[in-house]
């Protein structure tokens, strides 16, 4: 896992960001409640973008005066530093929230939409295509980000078009609208899209004709093997190691002797050895030691190397 970089100052925001965003900018804002960890620091500052103009402001003033950006959806794949975060947080929420159903079984989604909403949603209008999407609890732009899949679906299929914002120039760094379509949809396995310094706005799905009453069938039969196999009971970030070529990850976590495992707060879950869960007062740094000791475990097992699929935002804990 990539550490993240340490800064030691509490950024000050500068007057031109306080007399735009005044009251909206949240100081200190603490983290556990912007994920789905339940786990981390204080970000200096939070703000909840509310349109495509709020996201191009704050790049540009990000850039004019030099404070760290980091963007965050609903919280979902993220382990927030308990150092908190430095500078500004911008959440992708419920102002992106907007779905519109075009011609040909198209959907046009913004990146704040909860996929697992937009995956029955689009089931009741007779749409196939993102029932595999029922129960994983982020948001469209994150799934645009890691290429979200399960059951055998995932968004590369889906995705034929994506709306973004970002730096048009390294140096200049004005923030732009930009689109990404055909040959510019790059995915890989837990890789999307939209790439880091790319901010994912809306994106447009083409789904195909089908079975209202099959689709929801299906939904409601992925929902309950989950409920069933995954500890949804507890704070975690889903799946926290990549499947590695030719073997399952919770599968190797599992045959290695590692359920139940734990560290501070933190345990590998009984139910799902792909999952750590939080017991109730784990840290990023009781996450971050299981996931090294169950590494440890299983190379020296079974010899596969695993892989963390989840992200480390903020600074780097003392």
């Amino acid at each position: 896992m990539r550490k993240a970089p340490k800064h030691k100052k509490i950024y000050a925001l500068p007057k031109a960001f306080l007399q735009q965003f005044g009251g909206r900018v949240l100081p200190m804002c603490d983290m556990r409640q912007y994920t789905s960890w339940r786990i981390g620091g204080a970000a200096d500052w939070l703000l909840e973008a509310e349109s495509e103009a709020d996201v191009l402001a704050v790049l540009n003033l990000a850039a004019r005066y030099d404070i760290p950006l980091t963007v965050i959806g609903r919280g979902t794949n993220l382990l927030v530093s308990d150092a908190g975060i430095a500078g500004i947080v911008l959440r992708i929420g419920a102002a992106f929230d907007k779905i519109e159903y075009q011609a040909d079984n198209r959907v046009r989604a913004g990146a704040g939409v909860l996929l697992a909403a937009l995956s029955r949603r689009t089931a009741e209008r007779g749409m196939t295509g993102l029932e595999w999407a029922c129960g994983i609890p982020g948001n469209l732009g994150g799934a645009l980000f890691m290429n979200a899949g399960a059951y055998g679906g995932s968004m590369s299929a889906v995705v034929t078009e994506v709306r973004f914002a970002a730096y048009n120039d390294a140096k200049a760094k004005e923030a732009v609208i930009g689109t990404l379509s055909g040959d510019d949809l790059r995915f890989d396995y837990r890789t999307g899209c939209v790439g880091e310094g790319m901010i994912a706005l809306a994106a447009t799905l083409q789904l195909a004709p089908g079975d209202a009453a099959a689709s929801l069938a299906q939904i409601d039969d992925i929902i309950a093997t989950r409920a069933k196999n995954q500890p949804l009971e507890y704070p975690s970030a889903g799946s926290v190691f990549r499947n590695p070529e030719g073997s399952h990850a919770g599968y190797l976590v599992e045959s290695a002797g590692c359920k139940g495992m734990r560290c501070g707060g933190a345990e590998v879950s009984q139910k799902h050895g792909n999952f750590i869960i939080n017991t109730g007062e784990a840290t990023a740094h009781d996450v971050l030691r299981l996931i090294e000791q169950v590494r440890r475990v299983v190379q020296a097992k079974t010899g596969y190397a695993l892989e963390t699929e989840v992200r480390l935002l903020g600074r780097e804990s003392d």
